[in-house]
């Protein structure tokens, strides 16, 4: 064979559950699911050698059976495929192998045809259909888990599969697994397949090819770009060319609104809506100067949201002038009057005793009260 093809893929994180995405945590997981079936799909679209996972498959090392299933069917397809295709699992700091765990569990039953999971007493996997020696040591085995490998001379391909953090100096000095700029260098491998990172970067040194291929769905909403897989080639004697293929369906923007360029809350509302996709997860923050008397309710603004994006979360640090608030328009004796004193106040004691969350919510408090008392629509 001329070349090899391989997909690589990490930190899927199949059955994740977190709180930042709400009411969409379920789906969250069901996209998850969809991501990986994509990278089955291209390892079939693109006749792919082998599927590298590098780590976090799952995101923890007893996931719910039902995600195991979903994950068991997948992998069915590859082995299916003619010609069948192997896949190389790495496990990651998440799902790590430890007794009781899905891969001790695997490795007990047996695993399914072409299916490797790298450990520290199998390191490395020959793939004789493609003369592919695959070198992968396991998070925890070893502080820098590059460090002594060195590709077999008899194969016709090197492959290394770390899971971990490559060092750069003042921003990331260490970790579990730590993986530096020499190590990859001196690897002299065909090609460095890394986890750990949920985002793409090229990490190569020289003529050593060593990409994080990032999380194909977005996991966290440090992620700001769609999720990808790597569709990686190398020619015999050659450099590794890639190619980032889009994986995830989700996107996330976060976006800073003055509502001083406002009419109101119900212009807001509608420059929001304008941006309607149920593929997008938003974080809205609201800020600037409101006028006494206009509301900006960030509650109801969430609400009126909620079915036109995947995810929507509305932060409120707008403040009211209090300097430029005149009394005279409300005098004590009034409801209204009574209402400023008091949530006046009420905000100079959280600001004395440097309490800000507590003022900038009497702050909200003040701004909808007065709409409310003067007959205003707090939404529009």
């Amino acid at each position: 064979m001329n070349e090899l093809r391989l997909v690589h893929t990490a930190d899927v994180h199949l059955g994740h559950s977190s709180r930042a995405f709400g009411a969409a945590a379920a789906e969250h997981r069901r996209c998850l699911q969809e991501a990986f079936g994509r990278c089955i799909d291209l390892c079939l679209e693109r006749q792919a050698h082998v599927l590298i996972v590098a780590g976090d498959l799952f995101d923890s090392p007893h996931p719910p059976e039902s995600t195991v299933s979903v994950v068991q069917a997948q992998l069915s397809r590859l082995s299916q495929a003619q010609p069948p295709i192997s896949c190389i699992i790495l496990p990651g700091t998440h799902d790590l192998l430890k007794s009781g765990s899905i891969y001790d569990r695997w490795l007990a039953a047996g695993l399914g045809p072409r299916i490797d999971v790298l450990t520290a007493e199998q390191p490395l996997v020959h793939l004789a259909d493609c003369d592919t020696m695959v070198w992968g040591p396991a998070p925890g085995q070893s502080g820098r888990p590059l460090v002594g490998l060195r590709p077999d001379p008899e194969a016709r391909f090197n492959i290394a599969v770390v899971h971990g953090s490559v060092q750069i100096p003042g921003v990331v000095e260490d970790d579990e697994a730590l993986i530096t700029q020499q190590d990859i260098a001196d690897s002299q491998m065909d090609y460095v397949a890394l986890g750990h990172w949920h985002s793409f970067s090229d990490q190569s040194q020289g003529p050593v090819t060593a990409l994080y291929c990032g999380s194909p769905e977005i996991v966290a909403l440090d992620q700001a770009s769609r999720g990808t897989a790597l569709v990686v080639t190398i020619p015999t004697g050659g450099k590794a060319n890639w190619e980032q293929v889009p994986t995830g369906r989700l996107k996330y923007n976060k976006q800073e609104l003055n509502v001083a360029d406002f009419a109101g809350q119900g212009e807001i509302l509608a420059a929001l809506l304008e941006e309607a996709d149920p593929n997008k997860i938003v974080d809205i923050h609201l800020t600037g100067l409101v006028t006494p008397g206009q509301a900006i309710d960030s509650d109801e603004l969430e609400i009126a949201l909620a079915d036109s994006f995947f995810r929507v979360r509305v932060t409120n640090d707008t403040h009211l002038p209090l300097e430029q608030l005149d009394e005279s328009e409300y005098p004590p004796q009034l409801v209204a009057g009574r209402f400023v004193q008091l949530m006046k106040q009420r905000i100079e004691d959280a600001k004395q005793r440097d309490e800000g969350a507590v003022a900038q919510i009497a702050q909200q408090a003040l701004q909808v009260g007065l709409a409310l008392l003067e007959g205003r629509e707090v939404l529009g």
